[in-house]
């Protein structure tokens, strides 16, 4: 194990994560009314799990990027194909193996030489292109993020990029600017965010509450600035032109406070999402090439969301139209100069 890795696991970090994805849903304490609800990740003053202020100062180019936003079609939901698998571990449990890289030296935090990464018996490359897997100990408070993913024939595997993140932290890394190593900033994702953030999980469903904010793809991403909490803007491999307008990564949508969801004739599932979306809003996290939020989809949780989500569980109602007069963009503060990535063998 890294010293990163034994340090996040028993240092002196601030919160305590909930033990076993099967207890009883337990209170989080973040200032708002004191509910039941899921298990979720980082800090209870993280970006992720901070409510928008009543007051919140809208973007000054809101309008415009909403309608830009909305041009690129109605909202779904990543479930199966393009969302992110997530292997809920016990690390002591679990066998660890050698992950190799793509890129000789390109790697994340925690993914340093010699590497042990906990990697579940069961654990199957889903997602065919992205290749995203997240691998996290609720318990000891760790992530394991892989993009590209893959195992060899030889059982051997393979990640384009790796990184481990605390989740009782902010859930947040520097800019890559700031930091002595560019990829100390970046993650599996081209925004920096781990793969756990702005999921919709099932817990929270059945729950009936999700209580942080979600994160945001879209087709039309500017490629040139990222704002925060974005650290990065790694664009350059998503197969998509670049981009000097459109929606930065980090930017943060929030559905009109005033919209009357209750009215609507969304599901109530639809309508937990909604309510998410008026109170933590969404950040854009990735480019994809559709309007998509993310919902987690290991092996087992795809079996469990039929009859509770679907892909087009909003697109009815969440229509180009509808999400033109009702979507707004929060005040996005600093455009940040986005990376430029070295070209890959």
């Amino acid at each position: 194990m890294s010293s990163l890795i034994r340090n996040l696991a028993i240092g002196g970090l601030a919160l305590a994560a909930v033990a076993c994805s099967k207890s009883p849903p337990q209170p989080v304490p973040s200032g708002e009314d004191v509910q039941l609800q899921a298990w979720r990740p980082f800090a209870a003053d993280s970006p992720w799990n901070t409510p928008i202020p009543a007051n919140a100062v809208v973007d000054a180019e809101s309008d415009a990027l909403i309608a830009d936003f909305a041009s690129e079609g109605a909202l779904f939901i990543n479930i199966d194909q393009w969302s992110v698998p997530v292997y809920y571990i016990d690390m002591a449990e679990t066998p660890t193996r050698t992950v190799y890289d793509y890129y000789t030296g390109v790697y994340g935090r925690g993914f340093e030489w010699p590497r042990a990464i906990p990697i579940p018996d069961d654990m199957a490359r889903l997602n065919p292109s992205a290749g995203y897997i997240a691998i996290v100990d609720k318990t000891r408070g760790l992530e394991w993020d892989l993009n590209q993913a893959n195992k060899n024939d030889d059982g051997i595997w393979m990640t384009g990029f790796g990184v481990v993140t605390s989740l009782r932290g902010s859930g947040v890394s520097e800019p890559w600017n700031e930091v002595e190593q560019a990829n100390e900033a970046a993650s599996a994702l081209p925004s920096g965010f781990p793969l756990s953030a702005g999921l919709i999980r099932l817990d929270e469903i059945r729950t009936g509450r999700i209580p942080h904010a979600l994160m945001l793809a879209s087709p039309g991403i500017r490629s040139d600035v990222f704002v925060r909490p974005a650290s990065t803007a790694r664009l350059q491999y998503s197969g998509f032109a670049p981009s000097e307008t459109g929606l930065p990564l980090g930017a943060r949508l929030q559905l009109d406070p005033d919209f009357n969801i209750e009215s609507s004739s969304l599901s109530p599932t639809g309508k937990i999402i909604a309510r998410a979306l008026q109170t933590y809003g969404a950040y854009v996290g990735d480019q994809a090439g559709a309007n998509v939020l993310f919902a987690e989809a290991g092996p087992e949780q795809l079996a469990e969301w039929k009859g509770l989500l679907k892909p087009d569980e909003l697109a009815s109602i969440f229509s180009p139209e509808m999400m033109a007069r009702h979507f707004r963009v929060i005040d996005m503060g600093e455009a940040l100069p986005a990376e430029t990535v070295p070209a890959q063998p």
